[in-house]
């Protein structure tokens, strides 16, 4: 999908009665009667729009039950893109995935439409947040891959991979902050032999399925057991590798840190790689489905190419400054190196 500038002034507030009218017509959700614009985590209470920025999001209470209302966010909002999102989620609930069920509207669709801006409606689900434990890593390793057995395919989707994908983000950054055009290139030279690297290993005949895109510690509900009770936030999901959730999993799980309770990355990330949580966490997942010795050439540099993807999503908002380039140089290397895989470990 199209790699894109956010929009300015953007109103995540601006759910109201109007809209909530809307809604219960809509989704026929007669008794509808509240926005909650907050989540509850045992004795944890947050508001939606501290955690995250991207889109409007808001609990609906209805006749006892509860609904998450999300708002589809600006860089994957076209409808076809949208077709494709609820298709992959429908398809992976059907194959025992834990993905939220989505609310079909009265006549029958999947998500809903008005001033402008694209909603999907699905079942709240109970769970926790992460909390970056052993037993929740290694749930959510093996769901990961539960995931990508599924073999979800859906006609139409978009088939990118990490190396655009990466090369994208470059291209944003150097539009959007003028004086980034100097890490700008920084990074387009570590890309380009990560890239033919991958290639020649055999990147571009690897098998491919739905990939949820955005597989990392706030898109998923555990329960009190630390089993993952929902993977959500399907909005940069199409058909690829799997190697793109993978790299990122390891990446947001083992390596990136976070600024207190949210999903902005920390500015302070960590110098080192710390191996022994990404041996860990791609063992858990190859419990299930291993790697391939071709997915396993290809995972170091795909690894580069999602941290370079991180680095500059960090730049554009503004976690990161640009005298941090040389920590995050480093990491790259560190990661294209790669974890040890199969009989190495």
């Amino acid at each position: 999908m199209p790699v894109r500038e956010k929009p300015l002034f953007r109103d995540l507030l601006n759910l109201d009665d109007r809209v909530l009218g809307l809604v219960a017509e809509r989704y026929a959700l007669p008794e509808a009667d509240c926005f909650l614009p907050v989540l509850l985590d045992g004795d944890r209470c947050s508001l939606l729009e501290v955690r995250s920025d991207t889109s409007k999001k808001a609990m609906v209470e209805a006749a006892g039950e509860r609904y998450f209302l999300k708002q589809i966010p600006w860089y994957c909002d076209s409808p076809e893109q949208i077709a494709v999102s609820t298709r992959i989620q429908e398809g992976l609930r059907r194959a025992g995935v834990p993905v939220a069920r989505l609310r079909p509207t009265r006549d029958n669709r999947l998500w809903t439409s008005f001033g402008g801006e694209s909603f999907v409606l699905f079942d709240c689900v109970e769970g926790l947040r992460y909390r970056k434990t052993p037993g929740q890593d290694a749930f959510a390793a093996r769901t990961l891959a539960q995931l990508h057995r599924a073999a979800v395919m859906v006609d139409g989707a978009p088939a990118e991979d990490v190396f655009t994908l990466a090369a994208d983000h470059i291209g944003l950054l150097r539009s959007v902050v003028p004086a980034a055009a100097g890490a700008a290139s920084v990074l387009e030279e570590l890309l380009a032999p990560a890239e033919r690297q991958a290639r020649s290993a055999g990147f571009d005949a690897l098998p491919v399925t739905a990939v949820h895109g955005d597989f990392n510690p706030w898109n998923l509900l555990f329960t009190e057991d630390q089993q993952v009770a929902a993977v959500v936030d399907f909005d940069n999901c199409d058909v690829a590798s799997r190697l793109h959730d993978v790299a990122e999993a390891l990446l947001t799980f083992c390596v990136v840190r976070y600024a207190d309770d949210t999903t902005n990355f920390a500015f302070d990330q960590a110098r080192t790689v710390d191996r022994s949580a990404v041996d860990a966490f791609l063992t858990h997942y190859e419990e299930v489905w291993p790697l391939t010795p071709t997915e396993r050439a290809c995972l170091p540099p795909a690894l580069g190419a999602v941290w370079i993807e991180l680095t500059c999503l960090g730049l554009l908002r503004g976690d990161f400054t640009l005298d941090c380039l040389d920590r995050h140089v480093d990491i790259f290397r560190q990661l294209t190196r790669g974890p040890r895989t199969g009989e190495e470990r």
